[in-house]
Formats: structure tokens, sequence, C-alpha cells
């Protein structure tokens, strides 16, 4: 059991020091004795750190060389602690001022490595002190009789130093940086594949990168041992330098033989003779950390150097959710020169875990401390809620290196010291003497884990193991005391597997009173996968299977077959935002509605900040499910503007499309749904390889060509019709063949087109070589139509349309449409339409993706009487109108992008949206203009269900 010591006992030995230095002072003066500051430095301050219960040579050097840099040649620092405290010591009555410049030119000389410069400065001349916090300029000055009083400007010392979340961010990454030199130093500057294209067995990595992998695995133990207490201050570091020599030369001998020692139960040590004397200090750990022998690691000077770097750097802040990810990126080049800036944040992790159970937890806590019961009633109360929180399971099963567990489990474990601490207190004992190992009913043995890659698996064991003593530092902090927890008995259940053919259930014991399953699974595309996974997909979904589900859905519905009637627990994803748009929504929420589960909350396309190397910006969505039926659903909404999420208020439910709307799930249907609408198909795919297109560039040089010039039409992707862009094709469907040969271009084009679908591995293409003059798809209509761009910006009030006449060829990013008296224009222009576009079509990220199947087939238009139907297509002319207006105004230097940005749309041109919206609402049932597009949805599923009712 070890001791912490709390505020009133840190003062008591202050004032003892205060008056023993008062009265050596005194004597000092009335002695006159010269250099006192030599002769008294070093006892000075090894007597104020042992206040804290720092013992003597532990953690502070003295008399450090180091390059100042105004000057640049070398002094001494009169005291330093790696990542702590540079102190510089006057003699009595010496300018302070001058000596704090001193010690920042120390800083700013370049001889202390960035890892282990100090968080404060301190200059004191015996009886005055300057303390500086670097991090935060905080400043703080008081004379020798003031130090008792100063417990909160000191307590850093004790290690109770209070860092933001931003701070242990910032030493996170730096933490990832050193293990990242470390790694590169042994290894060189290799690049082993990190990720997906990772080794899922130790025994398929390059055998030197498994040992290198593990090898740092333990190092990283033991330098937080270093900082959090586990064993005595800077054990390790002091073993370092004391029994290995400076060249390096048996650095991987005397590690190897710590490691081993380390595996060495207490009653097997006695045969262990001649142990050096820091070894023997160090206990016991067991759980499997140092049980497998590797080979002896062989240093140089410089990697003894690096390494004890490392030990001056202070482990015991860092944020283990964080590093975790960040650690098993070190084998990858990129991740290394990125320098530890790829991870995923805690506030993405706590999207997923606080809505699941960790909100639900603390308010109950909350409820529980804050009542006015009698204290032997609510004592037993707080009681049976550590043994409900005791008796809880966690699984993440995609945990890659446990970040999400080790988040849940710390949250968990400040939740339960709030607890103790308020039964400690009814109990009125004193608070600081309490065995805490008799209360804490959390174990990190709740914790569960799969993970397909070998090495994330081993630091998610590893990580766990560090967040447990640093949740003991925090339940110290309250109660005086921690629990014991070398050897280790209890450890996180990491299976190393593959989540998708494992069965979860094994995993939970069969006692486990509820479980929650939540975490971030790979996101892999229809198209994507592979052919393994795409069988993984098939197994697992069985009858239910779905072409068009994403990798992801495969754990959706594995959690979904882990809980049984009577098995309780809910669970939460995060995964792209695809799960949740168009095709693939009723394959996937279908099922898992028919099981009786229901969204508890969600989260609504926003952007994850993961940035793990060689992966693009992904949007997510997620997504928590309950089978209760008493909970309140909670939506948030992410405001791409202010770039921050807000809670949706007054949600009564959240559908497949996570919006507060009826469980109606769209399906795709091959016509429309509405009489009154026409068709839209599919624009002309080239597969050319881009021979047939023309762009700017390129125009003169074909244009000059008089046959091939007979056969340019411009050419309109999304991206053309959205921004007024010029861009042409050759389009040959009617060409004379000989013009074919008699053309440089066209001769030239068509041989190119030819042998790139030659080569294509497609069937289908390959036989479309036979006639290189067409496109690969043809579906251009012959009169004036409607194009529908197949991508807009999620930002539009309305869907971008415009007509265009029949030689304007549409691309496949376009769709068309027959309009011939406007009112498709009218109603695909409206703000109903865009409501239903955004509620039930897909995202590419997060733009709007029409789709003619999904989106516009299933548009629940009702019959329209001729009189509205002439309104609205009326309305519809008023907005080409003013369209038409302001291209004039500008010189037609003004595309619909322009027209149709939120930021500056003109007034009158939203006015005439504003009538449309009047007459098409009231053709959707509505009795007058809707106030809002949450009523337009509301009205849009009611006629939904009504037009597909049986």
């Amino acid at each position: 059991m070890q001791t912490y010591y709390d505020r009133t006992y840190i003062q008591g030995e202050l004032s003892r020091f205060t008056q023993q230095w008062r009265q050596k002072i005194d004597s000092h003066r009335r002695s006159s004795r010269k250099n006192f500051e030599i002769s008294e430095t070093q006892t000075f301050w090894n007597s104020l750190l042992a206040c804290f219960g720092i013992k003597p040579g532990t953690v502070a050097e003295f008399e450090r060389p180091a390059r100042r840099a105004s000057t640049g040649n070398h002094g001494r620092i009169d005291m330093f602690w790696p990542s702590v405290l540079l102190v510089e010591q006057k003699t009595e009555g010496k300018n302070l001022e001058e000596a704090l410049d001193q010690a920042r030119d120390y800083i700013a000389g370049g001889s202390i490595p960035e890892e282990n410069l100090p968080r404060y400065l301190a200059v004191s001349d015996f009886e005055r002190f300057i303390f500086v916090n670097r991090r935060t300029g905080d400043r703080e000055e008081f004379t020798l009789e003031q130090l008792p009083d100063r417990y909160d400007t000191l307590k850093f010392l004790a290690g109770e130093e209070a860092i933001s979340a931003e701070e242990q961010q910032e030493l996170t990454i730096a933490a990832s940086k050193i293990m990242a030199n470390l790694y590169q130093a042994m290894m060189g500057d290799t690049d082993t594949p990190v990720g997906e294209e990772a080794a899922q067995n130790a025994e398929d990595e390059d055998l030197r990168v498994q040992e290198t992998s593990m090898f740092l695995t333990r190092i990283l133990f033991l330098l937080f041992g270093d900082d959090a207490g586990i064993w005595e201050m800077h054990l390790f570091t002091r073993f370092l330098r004391k029994h290995t020599r400076e060249d390096g030369s048996d650095l991987g001998t005397q590690i190897n033989a710590l490691f081993e020692y380390l595996d060495t139960p207490e009653s097997k040590r006695t045969r262990m003779r001649h142990v050096p004397e820091l070894m023997a200090r160090f206990p016991y750990v067991n759980g499997s950390l140092f049980a497998e022998r590797t080979p002896t690691e062989y240093f140089t000077r410089e990697l003894r150097e690096q390494l004890l770097i490392a030990c001056g750097f202070d482990w015991s802040q860092i944020s283990t959710a964080i590093f975790g990810s960040m650690f098993q990126l070190v084998k990858s080049r990129e991740a290394r020169r990125a320098a530890g800036e790829h991870y995923t944040s805690e506030e993405n992790i706590l999207k997923t875990i606080n809505p699941l159970f960790l909100d639900d937890l603390r308010a109950r806590a909350e409820s529980l401390i804050a009542s006015t019961k009698g204290s032997k009633t609510k004592r037993a109360e707080l009681a049976a809620f550590l043994d409900e929180l005791g008796s809880m399971h966690f699984m993440d099963p995609a945990c890659g290196s446990g970040n999400f567990l080790q988040v849940a489990y710390m949250r968990l474990r400040e939740l339960e010291t709030r607890v103790l601490t308020e039964i400690h207190r009814l109990e009125d004992s004193g608070g600081f003497t309490l065995d805490a190992s008799l209360n804490t009913r959390l174990s990190i043995s709740q914790f569960h884990g799969i993970e397909i890659n070998w090495w994330p698996s081993k630091i998610a064991e590893v990580a766990m193991f560090l967040s447990e003593f640093q949740a003991d530092r925090t339940l110290a902090r309250a109660l005086g005391q921690v629990p014991t927890r070398l050897p280790i008995t209890s450890v996180a259940h990491i299976v190393h597997a593959d989540a998708l053919t494992t069965n979860w259930r094994e995993m939970i014991p069969a006692e486990a009173t509820k479980v929650f399953v939540f975490g971030n699974p790979p996101f892999l595309g229809q198209w994507t996968m592979s052919k393994a996974q795409t069988s993984a997909m098939k197994t697992v979904w069985g009858k239910d299977y779905d072409g068009y589900l994403d990798f992801v859905t495969a754990w959706f519905w594995k959690a979904v077959q882990f809980f049984d009637q009577d098995f309780e627990g809910e669970f939460a994803f995060v995964s792209t935002n695809s799960i949740a748009q168009g095709q693939p929504v009723p394959a996937l929420f279908g099922p898992i509605f028919r099981e009786g589960w229901r969204i508890k909350f969600a989260y609504h396309t926003f952007p994850w900040d993961s940035q793990a190397p060689g992966q693009a910006a992904v949007h997510c969505v997620i997504t928590g499910f309950t089978r209760s039926e008493d909970y309140k659903p909670r939506l948030f909404e992410y405001d791409w503007n202010a770039r921050q999420t807000r809670e949706a208020a007054d949600v009564k439910n959240i559908n497949a499309y996570l919006l507060d709307a009826p469980n109606i799930l769209v399906k795709k249907r091959s016509k429309p749904l509405a009489t009154q609408l026409p068709p839209v198909r599919f624009g002309s795919k080239p597969v050319d390889g881009g021979n047939l297109i023309v762009e700017e560039k390129d125009y003169a040089e074909i244009s000059s060509d008089s046959i091939a010039a007979k056969y340019l039409r411009p050419f309109r992707m999304g991206k053309e019709l959205v921004r007024g862009l010029d861009r042409w094709c050759l389009w040959l469907e009617d060409a004379n063949p000989a013009d074919i040969t008699k053309s440089p271009v066209l001769k030239k084009r068509t041989e190119a087109v030819r042998t790139v679908r030659e080569k294509s591995p497609k069937k289908a293409t390959q036989e479309l070589a036979s006639v290189p003059r067409l496109f690969a798809e043809i579906h251009q209509p012959d009169t004036s139509y409607v194009g529908i761009p197949r991508v807009v910006s999620e930002t539009r009030l309305f869907y971008t349309v415009a007509h265009l006449s029949s030689d304007v060829i549409a691309g496949d990013k376009v769709y068309t449409a027959i309009d011939p008296d406007g009112f498709l224009f009218a109603i695909i222009s409206s703000s109903m339409f865009i409501t239903w576009q955004k509620a039930v079509g897909g995202r590419l990220k997060s733009d709007l993706s029409f789709s003619n199947t999904i989106v516009w087939n299933n548009l629940p238009l009702p019959e329209v009487a001729e009189d509205l139907r002439s309104k609205i297509i009326t309305a519809g002319q008023k907005i080409l109108k003013v369209r038409k207006a302001l291209a004039e105004k500008h010189n037609g230097r003004v595309s619909l992008a322009d027209m149709y940005n939120p930021l500056a749309m003109n007034a009158e041109l939203l006015k005439a949206h504003k009538e449309l919206d009047r007459h098409v609402d009231k053709a959707f049932g509505a009795a007058k203009l809707c106030a809002s597009n949450n009523k337009r949805l509301e009205i849009l599923f009611a006629r939904y269900a009504e037009l597909t009712a049986e």
C-alpha cells in the first residue's frame, strides 16, 4: 500500500522546513561564513523536496552542465529535474531577476533536449522565492516564512499539478515523438505498414520489427512506472545511470536482466544472487508483460542517451488513450515525421460513451450524492451503486490500441472516486487513511477488446495497466492511499482475433449484469472490401445480407446477435455516414429494428479528426441502440459554419436517417411514386480515359480541325453545370466513318479510347473497344431537358438544377429529365424537395448525392390539382426570370454556385423561392407556407407512409 501525502501533512513539513532554515540562515549571518550558496544549495533543495515525499538523489541532478544562449559558453544549473523544474540558487540578497534571466538563458541555450525542458523555473536566495510556470506564464513570489501557505504553488512537486486537456494533449504528442525517435534510433528510417495493411500476426511481422516493438512496449511501462509511483521515483532512470556503461555496450544485457527480474516472483528471487542494488528494489510485476524472453538488444552511446532523454520526460501526465493510438503508428515513416499528430481525440470518444452510459451513470451518482436521506440509507444506496458499477462489463470489438476502453475506464474510475469520497465523508473517516482497495469496485478485468492486429492488441493491454495506475493516483488524492497493484493479478481481457469470426459471448463472464459494446470499427465501402471481407460480411449477416452494406455494418449485426432476450445491454458505433443514407438504410436498420432495438442517441454527420497516415478526411455518424422503452432519445447535429455540435431539443424519436421523425425506411424504387412526376435518367458515361472529352486548354487545337469541329458539343458534368464552367466532348454517335479516318484528331483520340477499353479488367468495357467513337452508355435526350447534378454542396438551401438544350451532352455526373411545362423544375427547386434529399439521400462526404431510385422516385407528392399545378409552374418560371436577370446584370459571369451561395443569395431570388415554397408546401398537404424544414420533414414522412401503405 503506497501512501500519498495530503495537504495538511505537507504544510506541516513545510513549516518545519521553514523553522529549520530560518535558524540556519540566522546562524550563518552570525558566523559570517562565505560560500553559503555552494555549500548549502543541495541540502536546501533536497530538504524542500523531502517535504513532498521525494528522497534525495531520486529525481534531481545538481550542477548540471548546460550551454548559455547569450554567450555560447557552458555553465552549471544549480538543480535540474528533467521535464519538471530548473533551479538557480543565489546567496542571500542577490538580484533574483538576474537569476531568472540566467535560468531562461539555459533554457534557450539548446543543450537541454526539448523533451526534458522543465515546466517550471525557480530562483531563490534562501529567504525569497520566485516560481514561474513556463506553460502559463504564471509567476509567484514569496518569502521563506510564507512557504507553508504556498502549497498550491508547489503541489506540482508532489505530482499534483492540474493540467488542461490541451496541455495533456501536447505532452502526449511529445511522448509519442520520444518513442518514435527511439524506434528510429533502433531500426533506422524503416517503413512498416500500419493500419489495414499491418501484419495481423506477430509471426508475419519482420522479426526485427517484432522484437523492437515488444522491447519498446516494455520500456514504456518502465518509463511510466518511474514517474507514476509504481515503484520508487525514477528507479529505472537511476538503474540505467548507475548500472550501465556510458558507451551503451552492456545496456541491452542489463535491461534484459531487469526484464527477467521483473517477471520473477518474490519467492524465487532468493536464488538470484548478486543482483545489483537498484535492480533489487524493483517489485514483481507479473501480468505476462515480461514473461516472454527476447533476444538482447545492442546499444551504442547515442542509443543510451536517447533512452535517458526518454527517462527525463514526465510520463505520468500523458493520456494513455491518445498515446496508445500514436504509439502503434511509430513503425510508419509518415507517422514518425508527423511528430505524433495521428490520434483519435478523447472528445470524439466521449461522443460515443457519454450518451451510451456515462451521462446516465453520472446523473444517477449526482442524484444519490445530493440526496437528503439519512446517512445510513444514503451510504447503502451509494454502495449499491458502486456494486452495480462493479458488475457491468464493457467491450470494444475493434479496439485497436484500446483508446475507447481506456477513456471509458478512466471516466468510470473518476465517477467511482466521486462516490467513494462521499461515502467516506458520511462515515466521517478522516478521509486520508482508509484502505481504498477495500472500496474500489471497478477493475480493468471488466473491460474487453478484440483486435485483429497483434501489436495494437499488445499496446492495449499495457495501456490499460497504465490507465489503472493513473486512476489510482486520482483516487489517492481523494483518499490518501491506493490499492496495491503489483504483482498484477487483474488484467484487461484483450483478444488478438478477428472480431467477425469470434464468439463475443465467450468473452463476457456469465455473472455480468449489463454489457455496453462500443467502438470505431473499420470504414470500408462495398467497393473497397477484399474477397475475404465480403465473405465475412455474408457469414455475419446470413439471410439478411445485402450487397450495398458497408463493412462496418457487420459489427452492428454482430452486436445484435451478441445480445439475447435474457442479456441486458446497449451498443453504439462510430461509422461512415453512408450507413444512414440512401439505399443501404433499409438493409441495415430494417433487421435491427425487427429485433426490437431502437436508436437511443445519434450524432448526425460530422468530421472525424483521427489523422492516421494515408487516410482522407472521414465524415462520420455515431449511432447508439437500446431495447429499453424507458429512455429519452438524444440527437446531436453538427453546425458546419460554427464547426461545433449542438444537441437538438425535445426529440421524440430518431429514425434510421438519424432524424427526429417516424421510423420510415425508404427503399429503392424503379419509377416515381408520384404519378405526376416524370422519370429521371442517368446522363451518358464516356469510359474513355478522357479521350472523348475536350478540356478548355485543348479546345483551340480540336476546333482548328475542321472535321473534328463538326462533332464538338458542350459537355456538362455536375461541376460544369453548377459552376458554369466550359467543357466539351466529341459526340460521334452519328459521325460519318470516313470523317474519323480523315481527321488526325478523331483518329488519334478514338484509337486511344480503344486502347483504354481493351486494357480494362471488366469484360463489358473490353467489348466496347469495338466502338471507340461512342460513349460507353448513351442516355442523351433528343429534346431540351433539365440537368440535375449528382452532387451539390450540403450548405445549399435549394437543389441547383438548370434547363439545357439537347445539343448539350449530359455526362454521368448529371441526371436528365424531360420537363415540357416546368413542373419538374419547380418541384425539384423547392425547399420540400431538398428537405427530402437531405433526409433520405446519400452523401459524398457531407455533400448531397442525388439518386433517381431512392430520392426522386420516392418523393411522396400527392396528386396535385390543375390550378395548384399551374401556380407551381408559374412560380418556377419566376425563379428562372430572376436568374436570367442576375446573369445579365453580371454579364453572364455568375454561376448557379454563385447565385445559390447561402451567404450571398439575392433577395429577389429568395423571394421567388419563398413564393414557390408557398405553393409546393400546399401540394404536399401543408395548410400554409411551412415555418421550418422540420415541419416539412414531418409532412414528407406522413405523406410517404400514406402513399406506400398497403
